[in-house]
Parts: C-alpha cells; structure tokens; sequence
C-alpha cells in the first residue's frame, strides 16, 4: 500500500538543486549597418558608423520568477518526502494495530494519520504555489516581449540616427563640390575682367612713359646736331667787306 500511495518523481517536479532553463528574452543581437564613407570635395572621408548592439542580457522579471518557480518546485519535492514518509509511518502504525489490539498501537495510528493529513496539506499548499509561479513566469515573459519591442525601437531609431549622419556627410562633399564649381566659375569671370582692366592700365602707362622717352631721345639728337654745325676758324681772314676808307 505504501508503494501505491507515492507519487512518481515525474509528478513531483525537478529534483532538489536543478537548474530551470530560463527563457531569454530581449536577447536580440542587431549590428546596424555600416554607412559607406565616400571621399568629399575637401578630400575628407566620413566616418563610419559605430556598431550598435541591444546586449543579450536576460530580463530581469524573468530571471526573478524563474528563481520563483525553481523554489517552487524544491519545495514540492521535500513536502512530497515529507508526505511519503508520513504515509508509510501510517501504513506500519495501521499494520501494528490491526494486529495488536492496544491503547498504544489506536494512539500510534491516530498520530501516524494526523502526521499525513498535515504532510498532505502542506504537499497541496506546495503544488498551489508552484502554479502560482508557473503563471508569474509566463506573466513576466509576455512583458519581456513588451521591453524587447521597446529596445527594439530604440535600436532601429539609432541605427536610423547613424544612416542620416553617414549621409549628411555625403551630401555635404556634393553640396561642396557644387558650390566649388560655380564659385570657381564666378570667380574665372571675375578674375578675367580685372586682368583686362589692369592690362589696360598697364598699357597706358607703357604709352605715357614711351612718350617721355621719344621726347628725350629727340631733345638729346636736336642737342646732339647742334654740336655737330661747323663754324669760323681762328687766325685767318677770309673774303669779306673791304676796309673803310679814311676821310679826309
């Protein structure tokens, strides 16, 4: 009778010590794609994206109601013993006083069942609380998935946050390069008209000082002729107006 009155120990539970296999959740690893860095007009490269990851870190409720259950289920194990002994002491105690009819043996017997209803109840309050922590664990999970969705927003949006600023940078070496381009252009015209201008300028200087220079070359040859003029020589009379005659 008392091998058909235990429990087996797939009823009972896991057996006292057991890990319990704790569901992880809000474990995902996500690696936000890494921007291309391309070259700008001011030969500077874009960086490129730091590697985003959510950390596979087990939420916290979970673990607290899995440490729950796990106790749960040891406690159930040891009230099980406790009632299975219980049980066999009332089997012997009810053998004992069906063969010797004593005041002892009824006593024996009356403790033995009242040893067992306790044992008994205290195995029910058990196995009520290990359904009370099988349906916190699942309560906990469902809002694990709440939290996972939650950091799995927060991820998107900074993996998002990156993509903008790789393509900030992107579109800052176009916007560059075109403005570059015109200015260069503005400036090519701009350039080309004062080089016009101050060749002018420069030319009428040449002009003024070519001038100066032709009346100083023609003042220096006029000099230069006039020195060049034969005159009278010295010592000699040549052919001229005869001598005035002397009145008488």
């Amino acid at each position: 009778m008392a091998a058909a009155k235990k429990k087996t120990a797939a009823k009972r539970g896991p057996k006292p010590g057991t890990k319990r296999a704790v569901k992880k959740t809000a474990t995902r690893n996500t690696t936000a794609r890494k921007a291309p860095a391309k070259k700008a007009a001011t030969k500077r490269k874009a960086k490129a994206a730091p590697v985003l990851t959510i950390d596979a870190a087990v939420n916290p409720g979970v673990v607290a109601a899995a440490k729950k259950l796990d106790k749960a289920e040891t406690d159930v194990v040891k009230a099980q013993a406790k009632l299975d002994a219980a049980s066999a002491k009332k089997t012997a105690a009810k053998a004992k006083a069906a063969t010797v009819k004593s005041a002892a043996s009824k006593r024996q017997l009356d403790t033995a069942n009242a040893r067992e209803k306790e044992a008994r109840d205290a195995a029910n309050v058990a196995k009520q609380a290990v359904k009370v922590a099988k349906f916190d664990l699942k309560k906990a999970e469902i809002l694990a998935q709440e939290d996972e969705a939650k950091a799995k927003v927060n991820l998107n949006v900074a993996e998002f946050e990156l993509q903008l600023a790789a393509k900030q940078e992107d579109d800052l070496a176009k916007e560059i390069a075109k403005f570059e381009s015109k200015w260069r252009a503005a400036r090519k015209r701009k350039d080309a008209k004062a080089l016009k201008a101050f060749r002018a300028k420069e030319a009428l200087k040449a002009k003024a000082a070519a001038k100066k220079i032709k009346a100083k070359v023609k003042a220096l040859e006029k000099k230069g002729a006039a020195k060049k003029k034969p005159g009278p020589k010295k010592g000699r009379r040549g052919p001229g107006r005869p001598p005035k005659k002397a009145v008488s």
